[in-house]
């Protein structure tokens, strides 16, 4: 069951300079000194900074995100006494997030944070049901924003917090967030000896605690506030594994060295973000260059994959499309040549699945919808009908893009053209990458993004890899067709002209391999063009393009570690019997090696979320992503359904 639901922006009165909610009748800080009450009921409640003096990775989750100030007080102490090297771990819930122009106007009112309430309004994400992970400050801060209601949201994610701001509205004004469900998700997500403070002393809130195994005490509280509660876990809960067949490995690694094997968008994405957080990338390809396969082709479409319901998968491709846009918009202000074009993106559909999606009740910004004379003001040619237009979508050129990350970290990416990657064997430690030729590169940690080959090098069919036959053709711009502005998809596409030349795609040939062009495919690209585009001319057709999309049986990638393959099958042999699932042990890894394949012909949108899942579980932050969407992207579920139909 889809745990979506659309988000309904915080309702904000203005006391003077403090913000009020009205939808808890309650204010969201101190208004004798906002930042005076958070240093002191959440810093000095939880003896920090001095807990962080010596730590390299020190976490802290939030139950109330409000306007940041907890986040930005601790960022101000963190900068003037963590350690250099360390590396700080933020993760806030909120279910009525304040909209952009209302966090302005709050961040104004702090000028002694304005360093870092920049950088929040900069990387602040739309208001969307889920998790929004940013990078600030070169990676030493990893933010962790969750939309949602708490108790939920906290039951699908697995991290370890060293120490808990329990803000939000007073249990009188909000009793449905201090719940006996949230205490337990809590002391299930902490470390042991974790600590917690909150500026409520109400029995409901200290029995609740107690109950879920902290020692609770009460201290004197801030300003006005006689009390407020302080503690630490003592008695860590007992967990019965639900899965334990899907649960990741705690990923050790003792240097900052990787190989990926191959330099389509997934392997140069994953290259990049790692060596943007200062790996040394050996980065292997069998071609003579970048983005020979499903990733060189000249255009690209950047858009979400919704579905009516929202299921696991829509939230997927919806999280990926909004990190992945936000990535390149940061990418695009470092460099104005990077090739993406922000253009919006028009999805050509008829009134009952307009109707459909309204249903979700995405944010204008995400999601708008368009009759036809709209449409045609938004793409710049007339259609046949209306659809969704996604502001935030856009193109892009991938080979340029994959070119383009490598030469922004050429210090620390190593490319190595015309090598095929026959075997991998792992010795003490280090994987080995085998070619003809003998040993080619040596790691300990390796990346698998070959997409189709993957199988091969694994020596396994678990994966359930197939080949997709996409044609698509290249039309010359004229004089009318200039006047696209955006793309236009319907049972194909069609992107705005660069250097000269359209992009029409895309023919989908399941069980086809031949790798010339079809003059059947070609017709049929360019029919459904002139049925949605009836003014455009396709007469100019120059040339096309045939690639192979690599995808899997249930059209969702495959990211993260490479499960032991020998261990799931003599370890979950049995799961046909029904027996429960804690029974069963926790699931095991090839050390170290991930894989990162069958993104499809959603790889651009999917691929920056990949790198950034890989770069979580390298660097032991949090997913950015919740349990149940990484477990649809599990290397391993293929294989579990298989054990559990007890057909293997």
């Amino acid at each position: 069951m889809s745990r979506y639901h659309p988000i309904e922006a915080a309702r904000i009165d203005w006391l003077e300079d403090t913000p009020k909610s009205r939808n808890y009748d309650d204010i969201y800080f101190s208004t004798d000194d906002g930042i005076a009450e958070s240093s002191y009921v959440f810093l000095q409640g939880n003896n920090l900074p001095q807990r962080w003096q010596n730590r390299t990775r020190f976490t802290i989750a939030e139950t109330g995100f409000g306007t940041g100030l907890n986040f930005l007080c601790t960022l101000e102490e963190w900068f003037k006494t963590a350690p250099a090297d360390a590396q700080l771990n933020y993760i806030s819930i909120e279910k009525h997030p304040l909209t952009k122009a209302d966090m302005q106007q709050v961040l104004n009112a702090w000028p002694t944070l304005s360093k870092f309430s920049a950088a929040l309004l900069e990387h602040y994400p739309m208001l969307v049901h889920g998790m929004h992970q940013r990078r600030l400050f070169n990676g030493r801060v990893t933010l962790s924003l969750l939309f949602g209601d708490a108790a939920d949201m906290f039951a699908d994610l697995d991290f370890q917090a060293d120490a808990w701001y329990l803000d939000g509205f007073a249990p009188s004004k909000n009793p449905d967030m201090w719940s006996e469900a949230l205490f337990n998700q809590i002391a299930r997500l902490s470390n042991p000896g974790g600590s917690f403070a909150t500026f409520t002393a109400a029995g409901v809130v200290r029995r609740g605690l107690k109950t879920a195994g902290f020692e609770v005490n009460t201290i004197s509280g801030f300003g006005r506030k006689r009390d407020m509660s302080v503690g630490r876990l003592t008695k860590a809960p007992k967990l019965k594994s639900k899965q334990p067949w899907f649960k990741y490995p705690s990923v050790e690694t003792k240097t900052k060295q990787a190989i990926v094997i191959g330099a389509g968008l997934a392997g140069c994405t994953v290259s990049h973000s790692l060596a943007q957080q200062g790996w040394q990338i050996t980065l292997i390809e069998r071609h003579a260059q970048v983005a020979q396969e499903a990733s060189g082709n000249l255009a690209g479409v950047v858009m979400p994959r919704l579905t009516a319901d929202m299921s696991v998968d829509g939230q997927f491709y919806l999280s990926a499309f909004l990190h992945t846009t936000h990535w390149f918009n940061q990418l695009k202000k470092r460099d104005p040549t990077l090739p993406w074009f922000q253009s919006g993106v028009l999805q050509l559909c008829d009134e009952k699945q307009q109707q459909r999606m309204a249903k979700l009740g995405l944010p204008n910004d995400v999601l708008e919808f368009c009759d036809k004379h709209s449409a045609k003001q938004r793409c710049g040619l007339k259609t046949k009908r209306g659809g969704l237009f996604y502001p935030g979508a856009g193109w892009l050129n991938p080979p340029a893009l994959c070119q383009w990350l490598l030469e922004d970290q050429i210090e620390n990416i190593n490319t190595l053209f015309n090598q095929d990657a026959l075997t991998l064997k792992h010795e003490n430690g280090i994987w080995h990458v085998v070619t003809k030729s003998g040993v080619l590169a040596t790691a300990e940690t390796v990346i698998i993004a070959n997409a189709y080959d993957a199988e091969r090098l694994l020596d396994t069919d678990i994966f359930t890899l197939q080949k997709v036959r996409g044609q698509l053709a290249y039309l010359l711009s004229t004089q009318q067709s200039e006047a696209l502005k955006t793309p236009v998809c319907y049972d194909g596409y069609i992107i705005p002209a660069h250097n000269g030349l359209h992009c029409v795609g895309a023919s989908y040939d399941i069980g086809d391999n031949s790798v010339q062009l079809n003059v059947e495919s070609e017709r049929e690209i360019l029919t459904k063009l002139t049925n949605e585009l009836p003014e455009f001319d396709t007469n100019t057709s120059t040339t096309g393009r045939v690639a192979f999309r690599t995808t899997t049986q249930d059209h969702l990638p495959l990211i993260g570690p490479v499960p032991d393959i020998e261990f799931y099958q003599n370890e979950y042999v049995d799961l046909h019997h029904g027996k429960p699932a804690h029974l069963y042990p926790r699931a095991k890894y090839l050390p170290n090696l991930f894989i990162n394949v069958g993104h499809g012909s959603r790889g651009l949108v999917s691929a920056p979320l990949a790198a950034a899942n890989i770069i979580s579980y390298l660097d032991r932050t949090s997913s950015y992503q919740e349990q149940d969407s990484l477990i649809t992207t599990h290397p391993a579920r293929f294989l579990i359904r298989k054990l559990k139909r007890a057909s293997c």
